[in-house]
């Protein structure tokens, strides 16, 4: 199904988007996310390829995703998504992905601002995209979006280049990227024996091609499950372009 207020698409997981035991992987969630606000926005006309003549983009600031059930692989899934401006200023977009008989498996909720690619600063949706303002285009969204706390900068960490293959439409590290090298810190002893249930990223700065950033990983002593705080920080400035949190359980 597809309209104007929610965007909604049917398929099945392939085999590549799956990891271990068949179950798919955090970041292909986070790419089906992707897919479907692009798919949306396409449809709205102000997707990243319609805003790229207007110098504008839109550039993520936070996510946070809840994995209740790991689709698998042949798993038949229908994503939907939806919108909706925040003073004129923001936009949340929500996300959910359900079985086939209706049950939600996965939900998340993302908060994205336009922003001009010449000066880098925020825009108003309604001096620059009005038409998205039009109530025949929202669906009503609450939530309140708790900072990442920040991790310490000692104890185990990962550094990654900026890859190619790391870079998104406008040249910069795609969202996902940062779930993936969190995800990827966490002691071998919990990457063995559980997957993440939550996913939360506050994202700072942007990281650009043949950069170097770092993730400092502590956990989160007497906290439920296996929770951990992540800190992401370029080597070349020494200032955070991400701040994480995941939880983690074991999966039968």
């Amino acid at each position: 199904m597809r309209s104007e207020t929610i965007h909604e698409n049917s398929f099945k997981v392939r085999y590549a988007e799956t990891g271990v035991n068949g179950r798919i992987k955090p970041v292909t969630l986070f790419n089906y996310f992707q897919d479907a606000a692009s798919d949306h926005t396409a449809l709205l006309g102000v997707s990243a390829m319609d805003l790229l003549p207007l110098d504008l983009a839109w550039v993520v600031f936070r996510y946070r995703l809840a994995i209740h059930v790991y689709p698998r692989w042949h798993d038949r899934i229908s994503i939907r998504t939806w919108r909706c401006p925040q003073q004129k200023l923001y936009e949340l977009r929500r996300y959910e992905i359900m079985d086939a008989d209706g049950n939600l498996m996965v939900e998340g909720i993302s908060m994205w601002v336009l922003t001009s690619l010449t000066s880098k600063k925020p825009m108003r949706l309604d001096r620059n995209l009005p038409n998205l303002l039009a109530p025949d285009h929202i669906k009503e969204i609450t939530y309140d979006f708790i900072p990442v706390p920040p991790a310490v900068r000692d104890g185990f960490h990962q550094s990654h280049a900026v890859r190619l293959h790391d870079l998104d439409f406008n040249k910069h590290v795609n969202n996902s990227v940062y779930a993936v090298w969190a995800v990827e810190s966490v002691p071998s002893d919990i990457i063995s024996a559980c997957l993440p249930t939550e996913i939360s990223i506050d994202y700072i700065d942007e990281s650009l091609y043949g950069d170097q950033v770092t993730t400092y990983t502590q956990r989160v002593a007497g906290a439920p499950e296996n929770t951990f705080l992540h800190a992401q920080v370029s080597r070349a400035t020494g200032k955070e372009v991400s701040r994480l949190q995941t939880v983690w359980k074991r999966f039968d």
